[in-house]
């Protein structure tokens, strides 16, 4: 009996091990649980719904609990379908065999599925305004899924899952209506815990890609690390322009090579507000071709613009704050040399610094008419900060080169870039004429101190008298109130010429000289002499005397071969109309190219020949002219020698349209006028035929490049040019 009753415990024991491997391994099919999963998921929105196969029910040794796994099962939601590849739970042992199975946890394998219709479903477990949003941005797209997870007693998603998955192709319309492309990742999602791996996409046609980007839930905020790198590839530069906003209107290259690393951090809550934001980036910009004229006068190599190569930028951001290094060569028509850069901003200020060797481009610094040659090393730093309100202080301009240096130390603009202050520039140069040139400028509260014991000003003194633009000197100034005082041992105004002991006195309101006086003696040991005073009615008076002329006149072109004289200038300038006098004595021409001309087409050749040869003098020159808004209205320029007399009048539209017209006399006829008073008749008919008085009536007018000049011999001469004539003689006999 014993015998038998263990024969049939072991045929039972063998029965029910040869079940639990057939179950583990084959499973069993049923759909009793179908309305089991159904039921479950309908309770919670009657929207879902499941259409199921039969269900293979496997045992799990380890665990002796049953897992019940279907293939191919859809959910739907509403109108959106999910399809799934295979779907799987745990249930208690007993499940089998009752109609109250408690799902344990659910595992399943999706097939490819529109990212939009998942959000939707999404939507039906939890509806949050980030899904909205979410399902307002994506376009298009697929995503599968792999996902573990696992249920309290209550039916309610325990921590612990687990949810790994690949999106691929997804087109995403940003808030700012612009558009991301090809966005593909793979992605795992746990507790409070996501992480984004080998991602790419394109955005404004550049290629992002991503190895990790790791987000976690903390309180009501995501927390956001991970890298982007953007591939080194042509891009285009209204693409940069758009991302970064920045006008590179002056970069020539209409595409450049361009490559970034960045590692990043930030907060966003749920609400869609960023904090704590951390960048460090670096960008690889292979060659910049820059476009500014303005570099002419800089670069004497310069031609169709400057190449920046070799770009390596570093950037480091924190919370609104950030510091950006870089270093590049900078290529001007093959000359190449190194600069390094640093701009970090600190609140509410920027602080930037740049660090410029120059050995194999030359360096031009007209004003102070000094050039670095090319081959020579020389260093320029500039380091400065940018305030909240855009003005700009310089802290500090150095430039250096063997023993010549400029050093210039708190320059101040305003947000228009008007000079506000200057505390101090040094100059010590051989400049382009083998000349030392020396300069102090100092601030003393709110005066100026300039001093020199050798200076060129040359080119300075261009500037202001042929400048096109405003010629008030103090115009670059935002408004400057100050007593500037000038003291020079020798100043040079032109390459040849040098006044000594020039001392000077002025006195600036509003950007406007309102006093000034001037001492000095040229080289010749003549006087210099100005002055300007405003009177209480407001009037500025001007006069000037120069002792020695031709270092004045010789600055203007179109005179050649000027010889002696000396020069009186006075004036009275009222709300910006002024009314001038200027007189030059006792000097000789030797070449007047537009005069020659007048002179050549009235077929006065003798005249036109001693003009090129050996010089005209005259006695005196008188222009009486006044200006305002830009026109120049010259009532008389009256002009007595004793080879040529000139009677002229017109108007000369700043930088536009000149018209003068007027009356030109060899001398023998004015002596002969002269010599002929008081017989009117005779003088002006002639006591024979032929014999009446001749000259040159002219006009010239057009624009300053292209003036036209037409002559007529004239047979008398006007009243006007016989008063005037005989006004200069009496004057000048007495």
């Amino acid at each position: 009996m014993l015998k038998k009753l263990s024969q049939i415990l072991l045929i039972i024991i063998f029965l029910l091990i040869s079940f639990c491997v057939y179950l583990s391994v084959y499973g069993i099919n049923t759909d009793k649980l179908n309305g089991i999963i159904n039921e479950k998921i309908s309770q919670r929105d009657s929207d879902f719904d499941i259409k199921l196969n039969k269900v293979k029910i496997f045992l799990d040794i380890r665990s002796f609990k049953l897992e019940a796994k279907t293939n191919n099962p859809i959910i739907l939601y509403k109108k959106n379908k999910i399809e799934l590849q295979s779907i799987s739970t745990g249930l208690p042992l007993l499940s089998i065999f009752t109609q109250d199975a408690k799902i344990e946890n659910l595992k399943f394998i999706t097939k490819k599925n529109k990212v939009k219709d998942l959000i939707e479903l999404s939507r039906g477990f939890q509806n949050s305004p980030q899904l909205f949003i979410l399902k307002k941005m994506v376009k298009s797209g697929d995503i599968s899924l792999e996902a573990k997870i696992n249920f309290s007693e209550d039916g309610s998603i325990l921590k612990d899952y687990v949810i790994d998955g690949d999106l691929e192709n997804v087109k995403l319309r940003l808030l700012n209506k612009e558009i991301i492309e090809n966005i593909k990742f793979g992605f795992i999602l746990k507790n409070n815990d996501y992480v984004i791996y080998n991602a790419s996409s394109f955005y404004q046609d550049i290629k992002f890609k991503s190895d990790e980007i790791r987000i976690k839930e903390k309180d009501s905020a995501f927390l956001f690390n991970g890298n982007i790198s953007t591939s080194k590839d042509d891009l285009s530069l209204k693409t940069i322009s758009k991302i970064f906003r920045i006008n590179l209107e002056s970069i020539e290259n209409d595409k450049i090579i361009f490559s970034t690393n960045n590692k990043f951090s930030f907060e966003l809550s749920k609400k869609f507000k960023f904090s704590n934001i951390k960048v460090n980036s670096k960008f690889n910009v292979e060659s910049l071709e820059y476009l500014n004229s303005s570099l002419k006068e800089l670069f004497p190599g310069y031609e169709n613009g400057v190449k920046f190569e070799n770009n390596v930028i570093n950037l480091d951001y924190q919370n609104g704050n950030y510091k950006i290094t870089g270093d590049s060569k900078l290529n001007n028509n093959e000359d190449i040399d190194s600069f390094s850069y640093s701009i970090e901003k600190k609140k509410d200020k920027i602080f930037f610094k740049t660090d410029f060797d120059i050995k194999s481009n030359a360096l031009n610094l007209e004003l102070l008419n000094y050039t670095k040659k090319k081959g020579i090393k020389g260093n320029l730093v500039v380091e400065g900060v940018v305030n909240k309100n855009n003005s700009v202080l310089l802290n500090k301009i150095n430039f250096a080169e063997s023993k010549n240096f400029i050093k210039v130390k708190n320059i101040n603009f305003n947000s228009k870039k008007k000079l506000k202050r200057i505390d101090q520039i040094d100059v010590n140069l051989v400049n382009n004429n083998d000349q030392i040139s020396q300069l102090n400028i100092k601030r003393k509260k709110n005066n100026y101190l300039i001093n020199s014991k050798i200076f060129d000003g040359a080119k300075i003194l261009d500037r202001i008298l042929f400048s096109k633009g405003d010629r008030n000197f103090f115009a670059v100034f935002e408004k400057l109130n100050s007593k500037i005082t000038i003291n020079f041992n020798t100043i040079y105004i032109t390459n040849e010429d040098y006044l000594t002991n020039f001392k000077a006195d002025v006195i600036v309101n509003n950007n406007q000289i309102k006093d000034l006086i001037l001492s000095s003696q040229f080289s010749t040991k003549e006087d210099l002499k100005l002055s300007i005073k405003t009177n209480s009615n407001n009037e500025k008076i001007t006069d000037l005397f120069a002792g020695n002329a031709k270092p004045l006149v010789k600055k203007y072109d179109f005179i050649k071969g000027f010889e002696g004289g000396y020069l009186k200038f006075d004036s009275i300038e009222k709300n910006k109309f002024s009314n001038s006098n200027l007189k030059i004595f006792d000097f000789k021409l030797k070449e007047v190219p537009a005069l020659t001309k007048l002179l050549t087409l009235a077929s006065l050749q003798g005249i036109a020949d001693l003009l090129t040869g050996e010089g005209i003098r005259f006695n005196d020159f008188e222009m009486v002219f006044n200006n305002k808004d830009g026109l120049m209205t010259i009532e008389e320029i009256y002009s007595l020698g004793p080879s040529i007399s000139i009677l002229m009048d017109g108007y000369i539209q700043k930088d536009d349209l000149v018209s003068l017209r007027g009356t030109l006399v060899p001398a023998t006829t004015v002596n002969k006028v002269i010599g002929s008073i008081p017989v009117i008749g005779d003088l002006l008919v002639g006591k024979k035929a032929g014999e009446g008085v001749f000259g040159v009536s002219f006009k010239i007018k057009g624009y300053p490049d292209d003036l036209k000049t037409s002559v007529n011999p004239i047979k008398t001469l006007t009243p006007r040019f016989i008063t005037r004539t005989l006004e200069k003689i009496k004057k000048s006999s007495q």
